[in-house]
């Protein structure tokens, strides 16, 4: 117990102040969420229309889990839309299996 004793420090290795400190965002990807800005300024604005939402999706109080889900879901559907598109090509190439035509 005496080795132990000698080494272990007798002060904390923080304070409580150090305990208040917020710390900032992680950033995702090189994108920081900024309130401030539409839909969390998000990348993906182009530059003739700027930011575009007809519908409406990301108005003022959505909150940022919200933009997230629906960021999420645009990327599934479009990649479900994506092989659809294939599905359909393919289906054309095939004869069906009953010879109809048409």
């Amino acid at each position: 117990y005496a080795v132990l004793s000698e080494t272990t420090p007798t002060e904390p290795d923080f304070t409580p102040d150090q305990m208040n400190v917020a710390a900032s965002p992680t950033p995702i990807n090189g994108w920081v969420p900024d309130e401030s800005l539409p839909c969390y300024g998000l990348p993906g604005a182009l530059a003739p229309t700027g930011f575009f939402d007809p519908l409406g999706f990301a108005q003022n109080g959505i909150t940022l889990n919200e933009v997230k889900r629906n960021r999420e879901a645009e990327v599934m559907h479009g990649r479900v839309a994506m092989i659809a598109c294939v599905g359909y090509l393919v289906g054309e190439q095939l004869p069906s299996p009953f010879g109809i035509t048409g």
